[in-house]
């Protein structure tokens, strides 16, 4: 049976961002590789463990070692080891890095985005150097890299001697969707949320924006421009964050909901006037695209990636104060958009093209000779 590899380091009980395109993506590769067996690798037992179906096995490093060491120098060392005795076909780096020794077999790494190149001072410390240290080892080890993007793949090839093998976007899972007014009302009151209100989606982090979207909203406000509109931020606190949260907590018209599920996400996006996502850079930014598969109205970030998640309805901007006052008020004057046609962006759809990479047509070749 073909054997697939997965480092599984940042999945978790409450998966977002690149967390949520690995968990999602093995969700649909279940499906799509009916034959396969999987072996996801982590530093620590998850819990509450996912578990998708009897072909997946969660491998542990239970040594003092592997306890003590940080994450990504955890998988750098210590996962190809833990591998190496499982036979592996294939190895799917989805966090970016590939670990450095221990492995024999094939190696996919997926890269999300350039962060660490183009916006370092957004980054977490940890991150920021795991990355400048470890990435472009991987690079030159990996047999195969995809990306979530083609604005990712094109800034990737810019800066490294090395082709995207496939562009494998997030797709939109079945709980994202418009809801009815009764859903989205019964929302608001657990929140003790009023309409009409702006919403902001994501960590609490500075590549985000929100450093510029809680001023700009703050001066709409005192401009009588707003007058009944307070601002809905959902998302984690991240890292840099404490101007953020005093900008935050300022305001009483800011109410900050921290982690919500897909099902209060997806109210929430149909409630609100506009999600307002003034990102300074993103590999893709899932958002913008559940906000279109929800009817809403999308202010963000004119870059090349947000233009791929956005199409053609969103109001694209300069992340500036000025600029994200300019494109609320240009968002709010215009008509809601029609709901985006989510045959076109499933996680199932983005599975095959991800298994063809996987399994370099093995297993057909193996069905056609058995």
């Amino acid at each position: 049976m073909f054997c697939i590899g997965i480092d599984g380091r940042v999945l978790g009980p409450q998966p977002k961002g690149i967390s949520r395109y690995v968990w999602e993506l093995c969700k649909a590769l279940d499906k799509v590789l009916p034959e396969a067996r999987f072996i996801v690798y982590s530093r620590r037992p998850i819990s509450p463990m996912p578990v998708i179906s009897a072909r997946w096995r969660w491998r542990c490093d239970i040594s003092r070692t592997g306890a003590k060491i940080p994450n990504s120098l955890w998988c750098i060392l210590r996962l190809g080891y833990l591998a190496k005795r499982d036979n592996l076909d294939v190895f799917w780096g989805g966090t970016g890095i590939l670990p450095l020794a221990g492995l024999r077999c094939r190696t996919v790494l997926t890269v999300h985005d350039l962060v660490y190149r183009l916006a370092p001072k957004t980054a977490s410390f940890r991150a920021l150097w795991a990355m400048r240290l470890f990435f472009a080892s991987s690079v030159r080890r990996a047999d195969v890299i995809v990306s979530n993007s083609a604005g990712t793949a094109n800034r990737f090839e810019a800066f490294y001697e090395k082709k995207i093998g496939a562009i494998v976007p997030p797709g939109l899972t079945e709980t994202i969707r418009r809801r009815h007014s009764a859903e989205v009302q019964a929302v608001l009151l657990r929140y003790g949320i009023a309409q009409p209100y702006l919403l902001s989606v994501g960590t609490l982090e500075p590549r985000k924006g929100l450093h510029r979207l809680v001023p700009a909203f703050d001066s709409l406000l005192r401009e009588g421009r707003l007058p009944n509109h307070c601002l809905v931020i959902a998302g984690d606190r991240g890292w840099k964050d404490d101007q953020i949260a005093r900008l935050v907590s300022s305001n009483r018209r800011i109410h900050p909901l921290g982690f919500v599920t897909d099902d209060t996400l997806s109210a929430l996006y149909t409630g609100a006037e506009a999600l307002v996502f003034p990102s300074s850079y993103e590999g893709f930014g899932m958002p913008v695209l559940e906000a279109r598969a929800c009817g809403t109205r999308i202010v963000t970030t004119d870059i090349p990636e947000l233009r791929e998640a956005g199409g053609e309805d969103a109001v694209y901007i300069s992340p500036s104060i000025e600029g994200i006052r300019e494109g609320i008020l240009k968002a709010l004057e215009s008509e809601k958009p029609k709901v985006l046609n989510r045959q076109d962006h499933t996680w199932a759809k983005s599975a095959k093209t991800f298994a063809a990479i996987l399994t370099d047509n093995t297993m057909e070749r193996l069905a056609r000779s058995a």
